[in-house]
């Protein structure tokens, strides 16, 4: 599977698919998974029910800098 098929939705198990984990910006700062279908959507909520924007940034190659 191609990146290129999580942003054209082309991919099927878009809510099974964990990039990263990452410290939630709501009460508790609990760890929430960040997930292909979060990407696409734009937000990730966790188990307190706060939704947390989901950004991407690309960046070149630190020798490509």
């Amino acid at each position: 599977m191609s990146i290129l098929n999580w942003f054209t939705g082309q991919s099927k198990n878009d809510d099974t698919i964990i990039v990263k984990t990452l410290k939630s910006k709501g009460v508790g700062k609990s760890p929430i998974p960040i997930t292909v279908k979060d990407i696409q959507s734009g937000y990730a909520t966790d188990a307190s029910g706060y939704r947390n924007e989901v950004v991407l940034f690309l960046r070149k190659n630190k020798s490509d800098r």
